[in-house]
């Protein structure tokens, strides 16, 4: 990653490239306080429709507690009956938080799969020694971002505070009238005032955080952006440094020129057009159904064909026609076509006739 500090303006966009390297190292643009008000809010719903069940096991685990446990109160406790009760508090507390607890994982794990798409690192785990450098701590503390996260600290203790008092109030306003009411009321009642003021919460919460999410994702566009350097560096090593890229260049068409000076020297005959076309054949009878053109070229590449050939005692034979009909028509290494099979014939054959060989 190159120097965020390093004084230079971020005007340009951040490349794919530098978006997966971010992703890898855990970086990406995401609320937190969105996923928390989202959780909140599930285990809150998850807690109204479970209410009764709920309930009902609370109860049951406070008449065991207080029934049987003041029972065993005065008598000696023994390993087996402690071992029962706390058997029976766990299953009670298990089921009494179970929808809460189940609602508030599912919400969590959609809400970061949502802002973030699936994404699997460990690099945020790996220890790294610049978090300890205390310059750095204060400058995350005093800079933007940590004026920011003070600024949603105050935000969310002026909105959650000015959500708690009225519903606070109501509660101690009927607070007084609670006391002649049946235990099953009171709980009704409590939970009630706890399930408005979970979701008044909640929902004040869900607010700010969408605010949050927004202002999070353009900080992190903001960060993926990159200096003018930097888009350079990142564009060598998506393409290729063009040194490099150069070079291996070079080294192709040394090894391809290598390969047409051999296959030129193997050649039966090299068709000229006579000046500005040059095309190489190569036919063996016994094991090549056709006639293959192993060298091709014009100007240039033609001259340096024919005098490969000559050096090397292959004939050119100037046929105008047929040089421009399989230099035009045929890639290297292919055979040639049929209706070429006598035009190369008589060529072939004038050039075994030269050699004193039979066709």
């Amino acid at each position: 990653m190159a120097d965020e500090d390093s004084g230079e303006d971020r005007t340009e966009e951040a490349s794919e490239q530098r978006r997966e390297q971010f992703r890898e190292d855990g970086q990406v643009g995401q609320s937190r306080d969105l996923v928390a008000a989202l959780a909140l809010l599930a285990a809150t719903g998850a807690l109204y429709a479970s209410a009764q069940w709920s309930f009902r096991g609370l109860w049951s685990l406070f008449e065991a507690f207080f029934g049987e446990g003041m029972d065993h109160a005065t008598r000696d406790w023994t390993i087996e009956s402690l071992g029962k009760m706390l058997g029976f508090v766990m299953r009670v507390f298990f089921y009494v938080m179970a929808p809460v607890s189940i609602a508030t994982m599912l919400v969590g794990i959609v809400s970061n799969i949502a802002q973030t798409g699936f994404l699997w690192t460990t690099k945020p785990l790996e220890p790294n020694l610049e978090k300890l450098n205390p310059m750095n701590a204060i400058g995350r503390i005093f800079g933007v971002d940590g004026i920011v996260d003070l600024v949603k600290a105050i935000l969310k203790f002026i909105v959650v505070g000015a959500v708690l008092y009225p519903t606070l109030m109501s509660l101690f306003r009927d607070s007084g009238t609670l006391w002649s009411l049946e235990s099953g009321q009171i709980a009704s009642s409590l939970g009630h005032h706890i399930i408005r003021l979970l979701f008044s919460v909640g929902l004040a919460l869900l607010v700010l955080s969408a605010l949050d999410f927004g202002f999070q994702k353009f900080r992190y566009e903001q960060k993926l952006k990159m200096t003018k350097q930097e888009a350079r560096e990142d564009r060598k090593q998506s393409e290729g440094n063009p040194q490099i890229k150069g070079r291996i260049r070079s080294m192709q068409r040394a090894r391809a020129s290598r390969k047409m000076v051999d296959a030129i020297k193997k050649a039966d005959v090299v068709v000229t057009n006579p000046t500005h076309i040059a095309v190489a054949l190569v036919y063996d009878r016994e094991n090549m159904l056709a006639p293959r053109v192993v060298a091709k070229g014009a100007d240039f590449m033609a001259e340096r064909i024919k005098k490969i050939a000559r050096e090397n005692g292959v004939p050119c034979v100037e046929n105008v026609p047929l040089a421009r009909a399989l230099f035009k028509a045929i890639k290297i290494g292919q055979l040639i076509p049929r209706d070429l099979y006598n035009a190369v014939a008589e060529v072939l054959a004038y050039v075994y006739r030269l050699k004193g060989k039979m066709l």
